[in-house]
């Protein structure tokens, strides 16, 4: 528990403390945010896992056509293959997890059952059972040297001195979870899938702790954009680890900053939300789709609109159809759409350069 043990030889840098600020003026409004789009939530929250799903399934390079994937995430259809599985389960551990967040108790038994439930029916059994202890180095420090002889033992050595460190209430909670990560990654318990499960262990306890704008903003599309630059920080954050000196400020101050934007994402729905409510949505539609290319397609303007119901959609479409504003590209569920008038041109970089204000 080389991070978690040596919590105390930390000190918090100025700009993370003004991180924190930022941070909790957006969670003391979290009731009052929710509340306000409390009887759309669960269509905002379906929203936010199928964009987590997606993005998480490109950060596990996993195989799946756009084609399939709208398929198994919209319509639930039947997986094929072993990726096809994976992505079936991991959407349904997020509904799972958006649902219990607050209820998720950190304890062996519950990250050993999330390994299972994700990789169950996808990887061999023996890659779901507990790694061997290596042969300890006395010379070395490490989540093995305290008595603990198998890595189950160590993974409940550092679950119970996550707890200690959180009942002092010495330290702000996302560090804690932070320097948690970073030994479970190192203590890999598992044969296999330590890193992916650490990262959804990880989206788990930031939930848990209150950071509800992950409920409307995704964030494993922040972390897939940003995928280099978390790469590399969690490589920063290992060195000297065995010997107790490991420094998690990088990553701490990268999740603190993904939280915050995740937030400004929250207050820019709920603008669009109340706006929504407030004007004819069909008119918002026809909006929308004037800003769009010239060839469209539904799930675009779904995608803009999470709330407005398919049959607004469907029936602005055909408004616009037969006044000869748009037309058709093929039929079905996939089919494009045209515009047949010119969108607002964008003015170039030199007529932006040039504005007058």
């Amino acid at each position: 528990m080389n991070c978690l043990e040596n919590i105390s030889k930390n000190r918090i840098p100025n700009d993370i403390i003004m991180l924190y600020l930022d941070l909790y003026r957006f969670k003391g409004r979290n009731r009052d945010m929710l509340g306000a789009i409390e009887n759309d939530l669960p269509t905002l929250i379906g929203e936010t896992i199928r964009t987590d799903t997606y993005f998480l399934a490109q950060m596990l390079d996993l195989k799946i056509s756009d084609s399939r994937f709208k398929s198994l995430v919209l319509r639930n259809v039947q997986p094929k293959t072993r990726d096809e599985r994976l992505l079936r389960n991991l959407k349904k551990a997020f509904e799972r997890i958006h649902e219990e967040a607050h209820e998720f108790e950190l304890i062996e038994r519950e990250i050993h059952d999330l390994l299972r439930f994700v990789y169950g029916d996808v990887s061999p059994s023996e890659s779901l059972y507990y790694a061997k202890a290596p042969q300890k180095k006395k010379e070395r420090i490490n989540l093995l040297s305290s008595g603990h002889k198998t890595r189950r033992e160590a993974l409940e050595g550092l679950i119970n001195t996550y707890h200690s460190v959180q009942k002092k209430n010495e330290y702000e909670s996302s560090f804690i979870t932070i320097n948690f990560i970073v030994d479970f990654f190192q203590l890999k318990p598992f044969n296999a899938h330590n890193d992916e499960i650490g990262l959804v262990l990880l989206y788990i306890l930031f939930l848990s702790d209150g950071i509800e704008a992950y409920h409307l903003s995704s964030f494993f599309e922040k972390l897939y954009k940003q995928r280099e630059r978390y790469q590399k920080l969690k490589v920063e954050a290992a060195h000297n680890w065995s010997e107790g000196l490991s420094d998690t400020h990088g990553l701490h101050r990268f999740f603190l900053k993904i939280a915050i934007e995740a937030y400004q994402d929250f207050s820019e729905i709920l603008r669009n939300y109340t706006f929504d409510q407030q004007i004819n949505k069909s008119d918002y539609i026809e909006n929308t789709i004037n800003r769009l290319e010239e060839v469209f397609t539904k799930d675009e303007i779904r995608s803009a609109h999470p709330t407005i119901s398919d049959s607004t959609i469907n029936r602005t479409l055909k408004r616009l159809r037969d006044e000869k504003k748009i037309r058709p590209l093929g039929k079905g569920r996939s089919a494009k759409w045209m515009k047949l008038y010119p969108s607002p041109k964008k003015p170039s970089i030199q007529e932006q350069l040039n504005l007058k204000l």
